[in-house]
Order: C-alpha cells, then sequence, then structure tokens
C-alpha cells in the first residue's frame, strides 16, 4: 500500500524540476526577436539601436553619439521634425548662414537672423556672406550699387548717410554738429 504523505513530496519534487516555460524575445537580450528592428543589448538610445529596439534615424528626436562627423549618420542635432527653417535641419544638421536656407524662427534683430542665405560665397549676389540682403546700411561699401560710403547703420545725421552718400549740406540730412539745418537744395536764399 502506498502513502498518501510519500506521493506528495514526491509530485512536488517533480513539479520543481520541470524546464521553466518560454518567455519569449525580449529588448535587450542581443538577440533580433519578432518586433524588433535591432537588439544591441544595452539601454542606450544615443547609438544605433535604441533601448527600444528601434534602429536609431534622423528626425525620431534622439541625437546619436556614436558617430563621429563627416560618418554616415552622423547627427549635429534631432528636433524630431522635418523642418529645415529652424535650428536643426531636416537631415539633422545644425543650421547656419550658408547652407542654403532661410531660418524662420529667428526675428530680425535677434542673434542668427537670417534675411536671406543663397548658400554660397559670393558677396555681391544680394545676399551677402553673413545672410544679410545688399544695400546701404549693410557695412559694406558697393561701388556697383554706386555707394561712396557705408558705415553699417541706418543714422541720417551722420558722416554718411542713409543713402550711403557722405553728409553735406544740400543732401536733405542735418549732419549732427556740422549744420543747423538742411532744406535738400543748394539755393543759399530760401
Amino acid at each position: 500500500m502506498i502513502r498518501c504523505t510519500a506521493l506528495i513530496p514526491a509530485l512536488f519534487l517533480l513539479a520543481s524540476c520541470s524546464p521553466p516555460t518560454p518567455t519569449g524575445p525580449r529588448c535587450g537580450d542581443r538577440r533580433v526577436g519578432a518586433g524588433e528592428a535591432c537588439d544591441d543589448g544595452n539601454s542606450s538610445d544615443t547609438d544605433a539601436c535604441t533601448s527600444a529596439c528601434v534602429k536609431a534615424v534622423c528626425g525620431d528626436g534622439i541625437v546619436r553619439a556614436d558617430l563621429r562627423q563627416g560618418v554616415a549618420g552622423f547627427e549635429d542635432c534631432d528636433d524630431a521634425n522635418a523642418v529645415d527653417e529652424d535650428a536643426c535641419t531636416a537631415n539633422c544638421a545644425a543650421a547656419v548662414c550658408g547652407d542654403g536656407i532661410v531660418r524662420t524662427d529667428i526675428a530680425a534683430g535677434e542673434d542668427g537672423y537670417e534675411a536671406c542665405d543663397d548658400g554660397n560665397d559670393e558677396p555681391w549676389d544680394g545676399c551677402t556672406n553673413r545672410c544679410a540682403l545688399i544695400g546701404c546700411g549693410d557695412g559694406i561699401v558697393q561701388t556697383q550699387m554706386q555707394e561712396v560710403c557705408d558705415d553699417g547703420n541706418t543714422i541720417d545725421t551722420d558722416a554718411c548717410t542713409n543713402r550711403c552718400r557722405p553728409a553735406g549740406c544740400g543732401d536733405g540730412s542735418v549732419w549732427e554738429g556740422r549744420e543747423d539745418c538742411d532744406d535738400g537744395d543748394r539755393d543759399h536764399f530760401d
């Protein structure tokens, strides 16, 4: 006759010796499983495979730190959008004057503002190398535009007028400290 008390411990022993049930693939186990694009076994989001087992791409909002500049896939920035006209272009490069893209996220007068950006080194084609429109007051004497002076400001009462001509009697601007009046003509009797 078999005693039940002897049988019960033997059943527990058998149950504890059974093989574990498989849990399936999981991100971080270094094996690419179903639903995973990659699995490098680490928790870093700044390399080629994120901690969610998704391949890193420009536009995912995570700046890769595992590549150096000049290597395919390098990212200066990643603002998670496809807008070129802000601080980070759609190809994850930092926006700079001369890249051929006019930034629209900065107002005139703010540091980094671009009135134009033609993407070349030709300063006489309508857009300077500082991404400013060519014209009187840009600080560059442009003889092609008949400028005689250009002091880089919009003050019309100094030695260089807002028409980029030297100040003088008859120009219509009162030269501060030098003239009391200037009606814009050379008639001394009016």
